[in-house]
């Protein structure tokens, strides 16, 4: 798997929903409990997912598949990935207001916590991409799946970010995460678009 798109595919899986849960679980009475369980819930997901598209690219053959010499999923991929550039541009202000679900994290049930980190890991469509684009990375090098290990590491790291703020700050720790989650609320999808359009310039 490429080195240089470990950290940008890491990031754009966690940057949106994913962190901003994180970040409201840090307010909770139970933030380590419910921010492990939630962590636990992201990881198995992605693992699962990536493995999934890994292994759906290997049986189908998609990689051998091309046009003009190149392989057709690279297409695909651009096409992908252009979509959700212009989907996070054209709802950069809608996401200024939490949604429902988002607002009720603070009262809600572990069980709850961990089925919210499945479906935003298995069911947000840049994370759809993300997982497929792993998959395939492994499968257009002949990789072995275990090769994706560093970017589930990377993707660890960053999820564990809120609950090392809460352990490096203490009571004050929850207040600055407020903060980073209001600027992410309003501007994450310019890191989103300056990340995407990275994985546009390696797959040209």
């Amino acid at each position: 798997m490429v080195e240089i798109a470990i950290l940008p595919l890491a990031l754009t899986v966690m940057l949106g929903p994913q962190i901003l849960v994180g970040m409201l679980l840090i307010t909770r009475k139970d933030p380590i409990k419910s921010s492990l369980v939630y962590i636990l819930a992201v990881i198995s997901t992605l693992i699962l997912t990536t493995y999934l598209y890994y292994s759906l690219a290997n049986i189908t053959g998609l990689k051998e598949a091309s046009i003009g010499g190149r392989p057709v999923v690279k297409y695909f991929l651009i096409a992908l990935f252009i979509f959700l550039i212009i989907r996070s541009i054209i709802n950069r202000k809608k996401i200024t207001a939490s949604p429902k679900w988002m607002q009720g994290i603070s009262t809600s049930s572990l069980g709850k916590i961990f089925i919210i980190g499945v479906c935003l890991i298995a069911f947000m469509p840049t994370d759809i991409a993300i997982a497929f684009t792993v998959g395939n990375l492994l499968n257009s090098e002949s990789s072995p799946f275990l090769d994706a290990l560093p970017f589930f590491g990377a993707v660890l790291l960053i999820s564990l970010l809120p609950l090392s703020i809460y352990f490096s700050l203490g009571p004050k720790g929850p207040e600055y995460l407020e903060k980073v989650n209001a600027w992410l609320n309003t501007h994450g999808y310019v890191i989103n678009v300056i990340v995407l359009s990275f994985f546009i310039f390696l797959l040209i």
